[in-house]
């Protein structure tokens, strides 16, 4: 897992005197006390009184430190009480400081080591606490002139080497760190805050075998020294063993649960594999040990979204924000968790962008921030121009849709107009006729006869890129009309005999350009069959013969009156002849007789409403010859 906090490790360095713990008056001894080395400056005499009491003050703080609870209101009135009897009592104003420490309160600290180095300048464990609360408050230099003026005086003195040591690694002097920590093992080999800085020194310089050799060496003189065992188990962990090194740190933590250092290094080692449980299991015993410490708050969060409880890691951060406005790390993690796994682009670059107006100039140039800005505005870009093609791409596909809807209605049109040609013209048809709007396009005619070279029209879609075009199995020739139209010639007989079955239906396939494009088969498009027989056409009617005056219509029955005497064999004189000439109107009584059976045959012929076939009516009386 990337972090992008920079991970501080405690490496155990000694701090000398008795910051934060109990004092220790036992550290320097009244001037009374005999000294196998004489000292330089005669220290000043004090009174037996003020010697009885330092005895019984330093025997009330080894009561209390044997029993595990200090008072120190009643510890600072027992040393108070001597220097009210001497006041030049330079060991009770160094335990005094020592008491102002474990209660906080470092100025008061100072001053009483202060007046201990003016009464007794060769008192070095006032010099070793006064320098290391300055070096505590980063006031480096100021503290290594407190550690000389006090070499200067006396012999050297390990503790105030060791404090020197401890600030030369801190200004990663590290040569004049590994010189001071020697001198103090020559004087004092088992010394176990050398061997820590000692450590500490070759493993930040990167000589592991050194390291590992020193480690192993103090541990010897104190074996399972939490902080020797810290630095040991990061040793392991630069030589990739990391089952060692764990169990270092936990061996460490085992003999000193307060150490947030090595609880660090775990969290850190349990990050890197993605063991989030036991990452969030350290963070929150730094935070009951301290629970102001930023990074471990960072590294809470961190294990949170690393576990995947995203929502939790943000209200997580966004706390963190409100509980240090001024605290720029949470809003880079809020824009990693918003760019990552929200997929909120735009809250990601405004936390981005809130973070690196807060960290302002501190901010390496290769920040990964930056790289996550650049990130935010390009995936930003990138939605601007995705949604850009999408509306395109939905006009598109609505004038696509527009124009296949056109293009269905007039494949449907056009199908039609050339079936109903076929019918009535006595074309060839296909057994069915197909649904133009479901076909990828219409063949017109969708039938031909093989006996004659056909021209087929293909129409209906987009026609680009077309290479070749068959039926069945035989290239035609073709060429583009338009843009929706394709003209194909088909031979006669298809390639084929005319002995040949070639009737029925039969694929027609567009073949592209492009390799890969599959072809476009419209199978059994295009229906082969036989020519019909052309209809016989119906015989016109013959006109009827035109009929002589005076002679009975074709057809017609004869009247009742036919065989009467008078009519029979004789002709009338109407019926458009006469078989005797001066036959007809001569006055006679056979021609008159005649002319009025003329007139009554006239009247007895059939016709429309006469009695003839088909009438309603019957025939009218015949006609009695005049003197009868």
């Amino acid at each position: 897992m990337r972090a992008a906090i920079a991970w501080l490790t405690i490496l155990g360095l000694a701090a000398a005197g008795c910051a934060g713990a109990a004092p220790k008056p036992t550290e320097s001894k009244p001037t009374v006390a005999t000294s196998a080395r004489k000292p330089k400056v005669q220290a000043p005499k004090v009174s037996k009184q003020a010697l009885q009491a330092y005895r019984a003050a330093v025997a009330l703080y080894r009561q209390q430190k044997k029993s595990g609870r200090f008072d120190y209101e009643g510890l600072r009135q027992a040393f108070s009480g001597v220097l009210e009897i001497d006041e030049k009592m330079a060991e009770a104003h160094y335990n005094l400081g020592c008491i102002a420490e474990a209660v906080h309160d470092d100025k008061l600290a100072v001053k009483h080591y202060r007046q201990a180095l003016k009464i007794r300048p060769d008192l070095a464990p006032a010099a070793a606490n006064w320098g290391a609360l300055l070096a505590r408050h980063g006031k480096l230099n100021q503290a290594l002139q407190v550690y000389r003026r006090a070499l200067s005086k006396e012999a050297r003195n390990s503790a105030v080497l060791l404090n020197m040591a401890a600030i030369y690694h801190q200004q990663k002097k590290y040569d004049r760190a590994i010189k001071a920590a020697s001198d103090v093992l020559v004087r004092d080999p088992s010394n176990v805050g050398a061997y820590r800085i000692m450590a500490s020194v070759y493993y930040e310089k990167g000589d592991l075998d050194m390291a590992h050799l020193i480690c192993l060496r103090g541990l010897k003189v104190r074996p399972e020294d939490p902080r020797l065992l810290n630095t040991l188990g990061l040793v392991m962990l630069q030589m990739k063993k990391v089952p060692e090194a764990l169990a270092n740190f936990r061996t460490a933590l085992s003999k000193a649960p307060d150490m947030l250092g090595t609880r660090f290094n775990i969290a850190k080692v349990a990050l890197d594999y993605k063991d989030f449980r036991v990452a969030r299991e350290q963070f929150a015993k730094i935070l009951e040990y301290q629970p102001d410490n930023r990074q471990a708050a960072i590294g809470m969060g961190i294990a949170l979204r690393g576990d995947g409880q995203h929502e939790a890691a943000r209200k997580h951060f966004t706390a963190l924000t409100k509980r240090w406005p001024r605290w720029a790390l949470p809003y880079y993690w809020l824009g990693v968790l918003a760019l990552r796994n929200f997929n909120d682009t735009r809250t990601a670059l405004k936390e981005f962008k809130k973070f690196v107006d807060m960290a302002g100039s501190r901010l390496p140039q290769n920040h990964p921030v930056f790289a996550s800005i650049k990130e935010a505005r390009q995936n930003i870009e990138m939605e601007r121009k995705m949604k850009e093609m999408e509306k395109q791409a939905q006009e598109q596909a609505r004038r696509q849709a527009e124009l296949e809807k056109k293009l269905a209605d007039e494949r449907a049109k056009r199908l039609d107009a050339a079936w109903k040609r076929a019918e009535s013209e006595g074309g060839v048809l296909p057994p069915r006729k197909l649904d133009a709007r479901n076909l990828p396009f219409v063949l017109l005619p969708p039938a031909i006869c093989p006996d004659m070279p056909n021209k087929v029209t293909i129409y209906g879609m987009e026609f680009k890129g077309i290479k070749q075009v068959k039926i069945g199995n035989i290239p035609v020739k073709w060429k583009q009309k338009d843009r929706y139209t394709l003209v194909m010639s088909i031979p006669k007989w298809l390639g084929a005999t005319a002995k040949d079955n070639i009737y029925g239906p039969w694929d027609v396939t567009l073949f592209y350009r492009d390799k890969h494009a599959d072809p476009i088969i419209f199978q059994g498009g295009l229906w082969v069959g036989k020519r019909p027989p052309k209809p016989k056409k119906p015989e016109k009617p013959k006109k009827p013969e035109a009929t002589p005056p005076g002679s009975k219509a074709q057809g017609a029955k004869k009247g009742p009156g036919d065989d009467k005497p008078g009519a029979a064999g004789k002709k009338p004189s109407g019926a458009g002849g006469v078989d005797k000439p001066g036959a007809g109107n001569t006055g006679q009584p056979g021609g008159e007789a005649g002319g009025k059976a003329g007139t009554a045959e006239k009247k007895a012929a059939p016709g429309p409403g006469s009695g003839g076939p088909g009438g309603d009516e019957e025939p009218a009386e015949p006609v009695e010859p005049a003197g009868g």
